[in-house]
């Protein structure tokens, strides 16, 4: 009996050795050939990628055809409708403190709004929060209003307000943080009184301070 019962244990766990030696490089093959995939796709991102830029940091795009295969998932999985009007509002690549973006305009319904995002890997395009003036506090949004890229100063430039005529705007100033990742910092939110065309005068109801040393969040 105890002879028979070990020829059955060895015969059972010689089975279920087989089992897993058997299950191994199935399971090996499939780990290999999902990154065999992801290398594949990053390197088609990065080709594409060259061939667009061309050598260019900053630069702009009028032909939907033309989007990055994978930016443009990314823009339409967000639900940013942008081919209706690339052809006028261009989609803008560039490149601010060693960091690529792009920044898009999407329709949504009768409004629309910039989107940003971020390219430092062009095969994982990421859309980019906003810091914005809420009731009693700040919040953050995905589509802070029409934006602007102001080099010089290295500020970005968000807009929101009515078409109609004479109508209040609101702007917000940011600056782009690379301190421990990609994001974007408020610096300034202005007002504007109702006004028509460019002759809108601003006013400051909220500005940046520079943090007391022992509370800097460094």
């Amino acid at each position: 009996m105890g002879t028979v019962s070990a020829r059955l244990i060895a015969g059972l766990i010689k089975v279920l050795l087989g089992g897993f030696l058997t299950a191994g490089p199935p399971l090996m093959s499939v780990a290999r050939g999902d990154e065999t995939a992801s290398i594949n796709a990053r390197r088609e991102a990065l080709r594409e990628w060259s061939s667009l830029a061309n050598g260019r940091t900053d630069f702009e795009i009028s032909d939907p055809a033309l989007v990055p295969r994978l930016l443009a998932l990314a823009a339409e999985q967000s639900g940013c409708k942008y081919r209706d009007d690339i052809e006028k509002l261009p989609v803008r690549f560039m490149k601010v403190a060693g960091h690529r973006l792009a920044l898009m305009f999407c329709r949504f319904s009768v409004t629309g709004s910039h989107r940003a995002f971020d390219l430092s890997d062009v095969s994982r395009p990421k859309p980019m929060e906003f810091p914005y003036v809420a009731l009693n506090g700040f919040g953050t949004t995905d589509t802070p209003g029409f934006i602007t890229w102001r080099e010089e100063a290295g500020l970005f430039q968000a807009e929101t307000g009515s078409d109609l005529c004479p109508s209040p705007h609101l702007r917000h100033v940011y600056r782009l943080d690379v301190t421990n990742r990609e994001s974007f910092v408020v610096v300034r939110v202005e007002v504007s009184a109702p006004a028509c065309g460019a002759g809108q005068e601003w006013t400051t109801i909220w500005e940046a301070k520079p943090w007391p040393a022992p509370a800097d969040p460094r």
